[in-house]
């Protein structure tokens, strides 16, 4: 028997909102290793909690949290270019 199917929208008691994102963000991260385990794939991952709290998962060896300008005026966009020039990559 599968789970039941769940409407995607906005938790409002903020307790259940705290443990719904602890626990998502936790399944994310166990994803994002797992596939740069299973298919030899380079993986980063960045999660910002509502608060501003930074998680982050690289499977390279460069860590990319000493060298970002985090800060919450920068926009996700503008750190994902940040981090292509930091391991070469070219935007395309």
């Amino acid at each position: 028997m599968g789970r039941g199917k769940i409407v995607i929208r906005r938790i409002d008691n903020s307790t259940s909102r705290q443990v719904t994102f602890s626990k998502r963000r936790n399944g994310l991260l166990k994803k994002a290793k797992e596939l740069s385990i299973l298919c030899d794939a380079e993986v980063g991952l960045i999660i910002f909690s509502s608060t501003g709290r930074l998680y982050d998962y690289a499977s390279t060896r460069l860590d990319f949290s000493l060298s970002l300008p985090l800060s919450l005026s920068l926009s996700l966009s503008q750190i994902i270019l940040h981090i292509y020039f930091l391991i070469g990559l070219t935007c395309h």
